[in-house]
């Protein structure tokens, strides 16, 4: 953990030499996702340090998910509009909902005058990056995208039963059997074993130090050569 702690400070230091243009969309959305490797990998060094393990699978997925996007982003500046019909999807999905609905979470949005052009103009933008080949992407197609179809097919699809509450994660999480299998008990805050959390840190720590090894080569900050991989 301690390893994974000096990464992220690493990380935070060093940045202060990516140089990138604001104005840019493929700049910004690179800069912000490398954010997100080092703020959810901050995270997660919290959680495991203070056994907090209800929500580390969930980090974690939010973790793996942003460097999926950040991959696939460094490599192919055209995955900026895949998110860009990401984001108009599930905007235009809120615009449409709150037209004419008595939602009392989307009375805001609902009740704005000009509500009808969003709707209009965020549906033309999705229809432009469609017709432009830029369809939303399911999570399997990201991750394919990334050359991560084994570990979708393994690690996220675990991730995702912690997140949803699977009963496969519910059973880990709270259900203890003992050795001759015929006492069942359910456990609150359950004890856990040493180094139960180690494939987590190991596995997030290798993705922001890969994420800042290619922000600083795509960035050209001449830095990369601190983050070896």
């Amino acid at each position: 953990m301690e390893e994974y702690r000096q990464e992220v400070q690493k990380a935070l230091d060093l940045a202060k030499h990516l140089r990138f243009d604001k104005t840019h969309p493929w700049h910004r959305g690179l800069v912000a996702l490398y954010g997100a490797l080092i703020e959810y990998s901050d995270s997660l060094i919290h959680l495991v340090e203070h056994k907090k393990s209800g929500a580390i699978p969930v980090i974690f997925r939010s973790l793996m998910e942003a460097y999926v996007d950040f991959k696939n982003l460094a490599e192919d500046r055209r995955y900026g509009n895949y998110m860009e019909a990401s984001y108009s999807k599930e905007w235009l999905r809120v615009l449409e909902n709150a037209s004419g609905s008595d939602n009392p979470y989307l009375a805001a949005i609902g009740g704005d005058p000009n509500l009808g052009r969003q709707v209009e103009a965020e549906r033309g933008k999705l229809a432009d990056l469609r017709t432009n080949g830029f369809q939303p992407l399911s999570q399997y197609a990201k991750f394919e995208k990334a050359g991560m179809g084994e570990e979708y097919r393994s690690i996220y699809n675990f991730l995702c039963a912690h997140s949803h509450n699977n009963i496969r994660s519910l059973i880990d999480r709270f259900i203890e059997i003992d050795e001759e299998g015929q006492d069942i008990q359910v456990v609150f805050f359950r004890e856990h074993t040493h180094g139960e959390f180690d494939n987590y840190l190991h596995t997030g720590m290798h993705y922001l130090r890969n994420g800042s090894h290619n922000i600083h080569a795509v960035l050209e900050t001449g830095h990369e050569r601190e983050f070896p991989v």
